[in-house]
């Protein structure tokens, strides 16, 4: 078994989002781990903004993923002030695409070794009973994934 130096935590910032990342960094401190965040900005909603851009030139593709990049991140940084978890200690992304190949390339182009997700998210319909990025990630994930629920839940 090889050694766990880097845990990539998917978050979507729904409700279990902050539970994720608690456990994420608990796990790394017992495992001298680094914790990287990801989040990613749905193409689905790229080629919507994409289509609207056709006819308003208010809204431009560049600055829709910017805006959302940049309110992210920031995001993220209120998940670790409400943890009081020191955010220079993480590794925080935000990339772009479908949910599931983002995580997948960003997987392979940070060399992790676990991934850490819940199993429900913001997803559509499909996702209802096992979220739809969580259950490919299940088939296509090429490292250990972790899945937990909300701790409400559990």
């Amino acid at each position: 078994m090889n050694a766990i130096r880097r845990i990539m935590v998917a978050v979507d910032f729904s409700e279990i989002s902050k539970h994720l990342v608690r456990y994420a960094l608990a796990l790394a401190r017992k495992l001298d781990a680094e914790v990287h965040l990801v989040n990613v900005i749905n193409q689905r909603d790229i080629d919507a903004i994409h289509a609207v851009s056709k006819f308003s030139s208010a809204y431009t593709v560049p600055d829709y993923i910017e805006v959302r990049r940049e309110d992210r991140l920031a995001e993220m940084l209120t998940i670790f002030s409400e943890l009081d978890a020191a955010p220079e200690a993480v590794g925080r992304h935000v990339k772009t695409g479908i949910p599931y190949e983002a995580l997948t390339h960003a997987i392979k182009e940070m060399d992790i070794d676990l991934v850490i997700m819940g199993t429900r998210g913001r997803g559509q319909f499909a996702g209802m009973l096992f979220g739809s990025t969580a259950a490919r990630m299940l088939s296509k994930c090429p490292v250990p994934l972790l899945t937990l629920r909300d701790e409400l839940s559990a």
